[in-house]
C-alpha cells in the first residue's frame, strides 16, 4: 500500500499501545454512549410528551430483547472485524477486499432475514417473556417497528466493525452522531407534534439507522486512499473469506444469543416479583420493573466505557496477530484490562454518589400507580448491585475478545454459553423459585457470580491458547514503513 494511506486508519502494530489503545477506545466509547443518550432521549420524549409511564416503561421492557438483538448482530460481525485485522496487519489487501465485499453481502441478506422472523415473531416473544397486559401492545409495536429496521442496522454494524478492524474507530462516531442526531429530530416531530406515541419513536429509530446504513456504505464506496474500498460492480461471496468470517462470526453470535437469552428469561423474572419490600416499604410491581428499567439505562452507560476496551482490543489483538508480534499481542491484553479498571472505579464512583438524581432522569412520571421514591428505591438495589461488579464483567469480555483476536471463537462461545447461560438458566430454575431467594438482589446477583466462574475457566484456557498460537506465527513480519498511520 501507498502512502496515500489515510491518517483516520491508525496503525496499530506499532509506537505506544497503552496510549493509541485509549486514543483508539474513546470513540468507541462515544459511540456506545451517543446510542444510549438516543434511546434514553426516545424515552424521556414518550415519558414527557407521549403515553407517559406505561410508554417509557413499554419501550424499556424491550431493553433485554433489544440488546439481545443487537449483541447478536454485532458478535456476527465479529467476524468480519478479525478477518480484516489479521488481513491489514500482513498488508494483505486483496484478501481485506474480499472480505469487504463478502461481509456487506451477508449482513444485507441476513438482516432481511432476522427482520422478517422478528417482525412476524414479536408478540409471541414478548408473551415468553411475560410482559405485562397493560403495556404488551405498546411493547408490541415497537418492537416490530424496530425489526424493520435490522438490515439497516446489520449493514451499520458490519460497516463499522470493518473500519475499526482498519483502525478507524472515529468514523463510525461521527455517522453515529449524524443520524442520532436525525433520530432526536423525528422523535420530537412524531411524538409531540404527530402524537404518534411509540409507534413515533419507533419510526425514528429506523430512519437513523437508515442514514447510518447509506453514510457507512457511502464512506467505503468513495475511500479512494483507504486500505479497502468498496465497488459495487464487485460485491461477490468469496467461499474463503465467507468461511473465514462464519467461523468466527457464528460461534461469536451463537456466545452473544446464550449469553442474551438467560438475561430476557431474567428480564421476565422480575415481572413475578409483585409487593416487594425495601427498608420497610412495600414497592408494587410497576414500581418494580419501572425502577429496574431506570436502573438498566444508568448501567448501559458503565456497560459501554468498560466494554468499549474489549471490542477495540479485538482490533489491537487482530492486527499485531497478523504482523506476529507477540508482545504486542500480550500488551494490548494488559492495556486493555487496565484502562477498562480505570474507567469502571470513576463510573462506579459517579453512581454511588449520584444514584439518585440519575434514577430520576428515568422515572419523571408519578401517573399510573407509581410512586417514584418507591421506584428509585427499587432502582437502587439493582444499581449497587451491578455496577459495583461490572469490572468482572469487563475482565470477561476483554478474554473473550482476546482469544477472538487470535481468530479462537468457539472457546469463548462454550465457556459463556455452559459458565453464563448454564448457571443463570439453572439459578432460575432452582433457587429463585424458592421464597428466600425470589428478590430483587438475588435475581440479578446470579449476574456477578456468573462473571466469576466464567472468568476463573477463563485464566487457564488463555494460557494454553496464547501458548499454542505464539508457537505457530513464528516471528513477526513487519511491514513497509509507508504503511504505517497514526
Amino acid at each position: 500500500m501507498s502512502a496515500l494511506n489515510i491518517r483516520s486508519e491508525m496503525d496499530l502494530t506499532h509506537g505506544n499501545l497503552f496510549k493509541k489503545m485509549l486514543r483508539f477506545v474513546l470513540p468507541l466509547m462515544m459511540t456506545t454512549i451517543f446510542q444510549l443518550l438516543y434511546t434514553t432521549i426516545d424515552l424521556w420524549t414518550v415519558s414527557n410528551y407521549g403515553g407517559g409511564a406505561l410508554s417509557m416503561t413499554a419501550i424499556g421492557s424491550n431493553g433485554a430483547l433489544i440488546n439481545l438483538i443487537i449483541v447478536v448482530l454485532a458478535s456476527l460481525a465479529t467476524g468480519a472485524n478479525v478477518c480484516i485485522s489479521v488481513a491489514k496487519g500482513s498488508n494483505n489487501q486483496e484478501k481485506a477486499e474480499n472480505i469487504l465485499h463478502t461481509s456487506f453481502l451477508i449482513a444485507f441478506y441476513g438482516g432481511i432475514i432476522f427482520g422478517i422472523l422478528g417482525y412476524f415473531l414479536a408478540p409471541e416473544l414478548l408473551i415468553v417473556m411475560d410482559t405485562p397486559a397493560s403495556i404488551i401492545d405498546k411493547a408490541t409495536t415497537y418492537l416490530r417497528i424496530y425489526f424493520c429496521g435490522i438490515p439497516l442496522l446489520m449493514i451499520y454494524n458490519f460497516g463499522a466493525q470493518m473500519l475499526r478492524a482498519l483502525g478507524d474507530s472515529k468514523r463510525p462516531l461521527y455517522i453515529l452522531i449524524i443520524s442520532g442526531f436525525i433520530n432526536v429530530i423525528f422523535d420530537l416531530i412524531f411524538v409531540i407534534i404527530f402524537k404518534m406515541d411509540v409507534r413515533g419513536v419507533g419510526l425514528a429509530t429506523v430512519i437513523s439507522e437508515a442514514i447510518a446504513a447509506i453514510l457507512v456504505v457511502f464512506w467505503f464506496h468513495y475511500n479512494k486512499r483507504g486500505f479497502v474500498r468498496l465497488r459495487f460492480r464487485k460485491l461477490k461471496i468469496h467461499k474463503t473469506e465467507l468461511l473465514d468470517i462464519l467461523k468466527i462470526g457464528i460461534p461469536a453470535g451463537i456466545q452473544g444469543l446464550a449469553f442474551c437469552i438467560p438475561n430476557v428469561l431474567i428480564q421476565s423474572s422480575l415481572y413475578t416479583i409483585t409487593n416487594y419490600e425495601i427498608s420497610g416499604i412495600l414497592i408494587s410491581q410497576n414500581e418494580i420493573v419501572s425502577g429496574s428499567s431506570a436502573s438498566a439505562q444508568i448501567e448501559g452507560y458503565v456497560f459501554a466505557m468498560i466494554d468499549a476496551f474489549a471490542v477495540g482490543l479485538i482490533s489491537f489483538a487482530g492486527q499485531n496477530f497478523g504482523a506476529k508480534d507477540k508482545t504486542n499481542i500480550k500488551k494490548s491484553y494488559w492495556y486493555s484490562v487496565s484502562w477498562m479498571l480505570i474507567f469502571w472505579t470513576i463510573s462506579a464512583t459517579i453512581c454511588l454518589v449520584f444514584y439518585k438524581p440519575l434514577l430520576k432522569i428515568f422515572i419523571s412520571d408519578a401517573s399510573e400507580g407509581i410512586i417514584i421514591e418507591n421506584a428509585i428505591l427499587a432502582g437502587r438495589e439493582r444499581l449497587y448491585l451491578m455496577v459495583f461488579t461490572y469490572f468482572l464483567d469487563g475482565w470477561m469480555d476483554i478474554n473473550g475478545c482476546y482469544l477472538r483476536g487470535l481468530k479462537k471463537s468457539t472457546p469463548p462461545a462454550i465457556i459463556t454459553i455452559i459458565g453464563c447461560s448454564g448457571t443463570r438458566i439453572l439459578f432460575l430454575l432452582t433457587l429463585f423459585k424458592t421464597e428466600f431467594f425470589h428478590t430483587i438482589f438475588w435475581l440479578y446477583a446470579a449476574f456477578p457470580i456468573s462473571w466469576i466462574l466464567v472468568n476463573i475457566v477463563y485464566i487457564p484456557v488463555i494460557l494454553l491458547i496464547e501458548k499454542k498460537e505464539f508457537e505457530k506465527i513464528g516471528e513477526r513480519t513487519y511491514l513497509d514503513p509507508v504503511t504505517v498511520v497514526g
